[in-house]
């Protein structure tokens, strides 16, 4: 009987990538899903229990036999996740920060023996530049959006503390790669302009992490629960605007000019002092490059084809 894994946010753009390494690996899982999610686009099977955080009936269902609990969901509006909150925090923090509470209860009644939280490089302040940030570096949230994920991981520690269930948050970077539907990958937008002859020009950096090693470090978590830290950091490279337009028109052979530099990249490099007990290397240039070209092979043409 294969190991039963229990999935918020999958349907989700770094869930799509962890449910895909997780079926690849033998994995059952089994998925909270609400009923407008897309839940098309998986490889596998997942078993869905309909409804939301709010649900304690759903969330028992969810958690009931499971070994471990990755949670991913986050509510927010569109397109933001430092100021998600929108202009409704109490709404927002009830859903979020009250929904991950509510889990995190069901788990420890479930008596689930691992929760993995996907947690964020926001749980650390944007005011000191310079630090080297590692595991052991402490948390100072200048966001809601951080507060909320530094927040999780207390009550997390809490749990462990109290009920000795085994908890990881893992605090990515800006996550990309080819997802489902395409349209929704990072920089699509960009290689949408490249591949029409379209100017960008806009001039931005950040650092990224491909979602296939975020999944692979979750695999491995899962996989050596006897090595899994209380935090996890993954930040792959720094990528600019610049840089994704320079391969994109190497990859298309369309000549044009390029964005102007980033005005300045993150201050703040996060490092990880557990990848490498955990058998994980990270994709860096190579896998960069792969991505974006793989983007370039499947922009649709003028009618809207693939």
């Amino acid at each position: 009987m294969s190991r039963l894994i229990a999935l918020t946010g999958a349907t989700g753009y770094v869930g799509r990538f962890v449910a895909a390494e997780l079926l690849s690996r033998g994995f059952s899982l089994r998925g909270l899903s609400r009923p407008d999610s897309d839940r098309a686009g998986f490889s596998g099977h997942i078993d869905w229990v309909a409804g939301d955080l709010s649900s304690d009936s759903a969330l028992k269902m969810l958690t009931d036999g499971a070994e471990a609990v990755i949670h991913m969901a986050y509510s927010h509006i569109p397109g933001r996740y430092r100021g998600g909150e929108g202009d409704d925090f109490p709404g927002w923090l009830d859903t979020n920060l009250g929904g991950s509470l509510r889990l995190l209860t069901a788990a420890q009644s479930a008596k689930v023996g691992q929760f993995i939280f996907l947690s964020s490089r926001a749980v650390f302040s944007r005011t000191e530049p310079g630090r080297v940030l590692d595991e052991s570096h402490p948390t100072a949230p200048d966001s809601h959006y951080g507060a909320y994920k530094a927040a999780v991981e207390a009550f997390m520690s809490s749990a462990t503390h109290t009920s000795g269930m085994k908890t990881t948050s893992v605090r990515a970077t800006g996550v990309y790669g080819l997802t489902w539907p395409p349209e929704r990958s990072k920089w699509w937008d960009i290689i949408q302009a490249v591949s029409h002859s379209q100017p960008v020009m806009n001039a931005r950096a950040g650092t990224e992490v491909h979602g296939a090693d975020v999944a692979r470090a979750i695999a491995a978590l899962i996989q050596q629960p006897q090595a899994a830290p209380a935090a996890l950091h993954l930040s792959d490279l720094t990528v600019s605007t610049r840089d994704v337009v320079r391969l994109a028109r190497q990859f298309t052979g369309i000549e044009g000019e390029l964005p102007p530099d980033a005005p300045s990249a993150p201050q703040n490099m996060l490092v990880s002092r557990h990848l490498a007990d955990l058998g994980i290397t990270l994709g860096g240039l190579p896998l960069l490059e792969q991505t974006l070209k793989a983007m370039v092979n499947i922009m649709p043409d003028d009618s809207g084809n693939y």
